[in-house]
């Protein structure tokens, strides 16, 4: 397997970064909103329990781009 340039690896890394970075956005914003209503002792609703759902798919998604990243990396390096 022919290694990637420098400006290939850049611009994989720019993109990783900024996939991650979104749902990094998504889980963080969902998750305040349910956090406050529980701070507030507001009655859970169906529409936290789908911010919840949102901040654990984003997290996911998170989590299965981190796993790709390091295969990839490990692919490279060895």
């Amino acid at each position: 397997m022919e290694k990637p340039s420098v400006e290939d690896l850049a611009m994989s890394e720019r993109k990783f970064l900024h996939d991650l970075a979104n749902h990094i956005v998504v889980a963080h914003g969902m998750s305040t909103f349910v956090h406050r209503a529980l701070k507030e002792k507001k009655p859970i609703e169906e529409k936290d329990v789908d911010r919840l759902e949102r901040a654990i798919e984003a997290i996911n998604k998170m989590t299965a781009l981190l796993k790709e990243r390091r295969t990839l990396l490990h692919s490279i390096t060895e």
